[in-house]
């Protein structure tokens, strides 16, 4: 399968970006046709990931626990990483390495992208892994995030929130993972977001494709 028909390009320079409470978007339909994407939730990659965790409240920063697998990094695929996946998600990541990419998110975002290495990580988030809300790092330009689950039901919590505080009630918008949709951010002094814990009677995990714009240079703001 062509990298051009694992990713429309053309669905995320269209999204409308939210303005409040920071700039952020829901991306619709950007892996296109149902079987595509059912695809590539069955393929998610299952084994090399690693357990990050740091206990929430603490004076280090924000708490998590989730498991990672490094694809791209510092806009370098990494064969560790890249061996664990299906010929649709190598795909996938050629397509997120193409100049077409980042042009696309830069048109939706408003945000200029030359100079920005990509990240990018699958993500697992089993029962009780979680993110405390954060807004992100000043290097983060722009990050998209997809899902990869398919019947995931509310009470199992997980939701991404939008938040117009660090208050994790105080909430803006709430995103449950699924597979049609994902989401652009524009990290800011106020763009704070966390992910929900995960319920213990989740029946799946949490599949996550994080992609991060990162400056070579370390912005502050």
């Amino acid at each position: 399968m062509t990298t051009t028909a694992v990713l429309d390009r053309d669905a995320i320079a269209r999204t409308t970006m939210a303005r409040d409470p920071f700039a952020w978007g829901l991306v619709a339909d950007s892996l296109p046709g149902d079987s595509v994407r059912r695809r590539l939730a069955a393929e998610f990659p299952s084994e090399g990931f690693t357990l990050t965790e740091r206990a929430g409240g603490t004076a280090a920063g924000k708490g998590y626990r989730t498991w990672n697998l490094t694809l791209v990094q510092g806009g370098v695929p990494l064969p560790e990483g890249m061996r664990r996946l299906t010929p649709l998600w190598q795909g996938l990541v050629a397509s997120l390495l193409d100049d077409g990419y980042p042009a696309a998110v830069a048109e939706a975002t408003g945000r200029n992208l030359g100079g920005c290495l990509l990240e990018v990580r699958a993500v697992r988030y089993g029962s009780g892994s979680w993110i405390d809300p954060h807004t992100d790092r000043a290097d983060k330009i722009v990050t998209q995030t997809w899902y990869f689950n398919e019947g995931w039901r509310p009470e199992w919590s997980g939701a991404l929130r939008i938040l117009r505080s660090p208050a994790v009630d105080d909430v803006a918008a709430e995103i449950l993972p699924g597979l049609t949709d994902s989401v652009l951010l524009v990290p800011s002094p106020h763009s704070w977001h966390t992910v929900m814990p995960v319920a213990e009677r989740a029946e799946q995990d949490r599949r996550v494709l994080l992609v991060h714009f990162v400056a070579e240079e370390h912005p502050t703001w």
